[in-house]
């Protein structure tokens, strides 16, 4: 099977057991892999009454089928589950070579079920299959954790998914750190590894060839897109200064990184940008498997209040988080911040709206220092940040009210509306109000305010996609329909599992899918298939009880900011209209019509 191994490891950490099972290759067809895949077996497995945290509830970890390959940025894989942060569907993509060794290994992706009765990590070595305990694991960061795997298992090259104590105490949006620094961390995918005490897993896989149907083609056709994609602005962008190359476009040309939690416009964000980091603190560079654009960042702090030795730096989410949310613009502040929210196993996104959202609160005079343990936040530092977020990942004193959520700690305090999420996920470094497709992509994602399933920012910044009749006339104009044909375009990218920060078009993905597999598929069928799997995500959230009422945005960002973004405020509702008439779909249930659904293979379903 080109493309694929054909082989899904089953583990059933409650009995111990494990086991191989074949995939039908119909099936990889129609949902093609990662997040595609994930939520069209999650359909089968899981319903309204399952309760995240159960052992009921799978965890299911797949790549695709450039995973492995020659394909440029062949090296993501996604994590899936009921997400125990929106009680929808969770996904959460990543990079590394994680994925790319579990192809080497032999398998597509692997099913957990259950849970491990004591702490336990997974090793795979090919097809040796072995539940480990982890009880001398359980308790230690996510650093220490890399280490001690590699010296224990003697792979020290070996892909390892590993979660922290946030992961272990169930902090709801815990993440999963794999490999050199890179996070799972939207959807609060360590918190169900978590529940299964499962502390880690590792993979060594040996058969480097993973099969694709025109050898030779692809390895020409990978070359030729790279050296082409060399000179698109925002692949260098990425590479000279990775993600955070974006923070002052993003601050002061287009107005859509946030600041001092959603209410300050104009926030000078230079001392915090990849450029400053390149001048200051930036030792070298790292990439995923595969990936020509090496947006990792290696950062040394030798000396000071925030001493490092080398480790990952910031990327542009925790940038925003950690840096503008908070009015800190001491970038050394931010890279420790960031490595401390990594070694717990916080989700930076969620985890840092949280904590901005205490420091709003407590400026505002809602809440006193009282109500936080004494901790007296203040605006541009982040040493409060620090010490709540060590709060969560214990889930001690307001840490266990702040560890369910922003919703949540809102609601202790009586003011619920002014947490700045979407169907119970926070949002992103991306402000709708610099880019209102953001608002509507925020409004209708599968899993709650996610950037990666509707990047709107990219296509601002010159990428048209025309095969998917994809691009944008006016940042602030109702392009509701636009952002649907992007939701599939990327609902395909984060199934075959193509890096969003690769600068890729329809036609480049349809032609290195059907290098790796053979398939003989058009443009038209891909476009289709794009389709079926947004569908499909929806079927899977209204069979678990999505409400489509709770489409809109949060109160803080539907107030006007004048600078960069020119007091413009997205107007939501006319989004939704244009939205739901493009897709054809029931604007009241939120369901997608009988013949919709048997036009796209999906009728057997409802």
């Amino acid at each position: 099977m080109n493309g694929y191994r054909g082989k899904i490891l089953r583990v059933d950490l409650s009995a111990g057991s494990t086991s191989v099972t074949s995939i039908d290759e119909k099936l990889l067809r129609g949902f093609i892999g990662g997040a595609g895949l994930g939520a069209r077996l999650l359909y089968d497995m899981i319903g309204a009454d399952t309760d995240p945290l159960s052992p009921e509830n799978p965890l299911i970890y797949l790549t695709g089928p450039l995973c492995g390959t020659m394909a440029p940025t062949g090296s993501k894989s996604t994590f899936c589950s009921r997400s125990p942060k929106t009680g929808i569907l969770g996904y959460s993509t990543v990079g590394g070579h994680l994925g790319a060794d579990l192809k080497f290994a032999g398998y597509d992706g692997i099913i957990f079920t259950g849970a491990a009765k004591e702490p336990s990590y997974l090793l795979v070595e090919d097809s040796d299959v072995e539940i480990r305990n982890a009880k001398h694991l359980w308790g230690k960061n996510t650093e220490i954790v890399w280490e001690e795997l590699k010296k224990e298992t003697g792979h020290k090259n070996a892909g390892i998914a590993r979660i922290g104590l946030a992961g272990e105490n169930l902090v709801k949006y815990a993440s999963i750190i794999v490999d050199h620094h890179r996070a799972a961390g939207r959807t609060g995918q360590g918190a169900v590894m978590g529940s299964k005490k499962l502390k880690a897993i590792v993979i060594h896989g040996t058969d480097r060839k993973v099969p694709v149907a025109d050898e030779k083609g692809m390895q020409e056709y990978a070359s030729e897109l790279n050296e082409d994609k060399i000179e698109d602005p925002t692949f260098r962008m990425y590479s000279d200064l990775g993600t955070a190359g974006f923070t002052d476009m993003a601050s002061m040309m287009w107005g859509s990184l946030p600041a001092g939690y959603y209410t300050v416009a104009d926030f000078d964000t230079y001392n915090l940008s990849g450029t400053t980091v390149r001048e200051t603190i930036l030792t070298g560079k790292s990439a995923c498997y595969r990936c020509p654009i090496a947006c990792g960042r290696v950062i040394e702090i030798p000396k000071g209040k925030y001493k490092m030795e080398k480790y990952a730096g910031p990327e542009l989410e925790v940038t925003g988080t950690m840096g503008s949310l908070l009015l800190n613009n001491n970038v050394e502040a931010v890279a420790y911040a960031n490595k401390i929210l990594n070694q717990l196993g916080i989700d930076t996104i969620s985890g840092g709206n949280t904590i901005a959202f205490a420091y709003y609160l407590f400026k505002e005079g809602k809440i006193t220092a009282d109500d936080l343990d004494g901790i007296t936040p203040e605006w541009g530092e982040v040493e409060s940040a620090i010490a709540l977020a060590e709060k969560i990942a214990k889930r001690q004193g307001i840490g266990n009210v702040m560890a369910e959520g922003s919703v949540e700690f809102g609601e202790k305090f009586g003011v619920p509306e002014l947490a700045v999420q979407v169907n119970g996920l926070e949002l992103p470094m991306h402000d709708p109000r610099g880019f209102s497709g953001h608002a509507i992509g925020f409004a209708t994602s599968p899993r709650g305010a996610c950037h990666m399933s509707a990047d709107m920012y990219n296509i601002q910044m010159g990428q048209p996609n025309e095969a998917f009749n994809i691009e944008s006339d006016d940042r602030f104009a109702n392009e509701a329909d636009l952002v649907a044909r992007l939701q599939d375009f990327r609902a395909l990218t984060n199934s075959a599992l193509l890096c969003n920060f690769y600068p890729a078009n329809g036609d480049e993905l349809l032609n290195l899918i059907q290098l790796a597999t053979g398939w003989d598929i058009s443009i038209d069928e891909l476009v289709q298939t794009g389709e079926r799997i947004f569908t499909m995500m929806r079927l899977l959230n209204l069979k678990l009880g999505y409400d489509s009422k709770k489409e809109g945005l949060p109160d803080l960002v539907l107030r006007p900011l004048e600078g960069a973004t020119e007091g413009h405020v997205p107007d939501i509702e006319a989004q939704l209209k244009t939205w739901y008439e493009y897709r054809g779909w029931d604007r009241k249930s939120g369901k997608p019509p009988k013949d919709k659904l048997e036009q796209l293979g999906l009728g057997n379903l409802t």
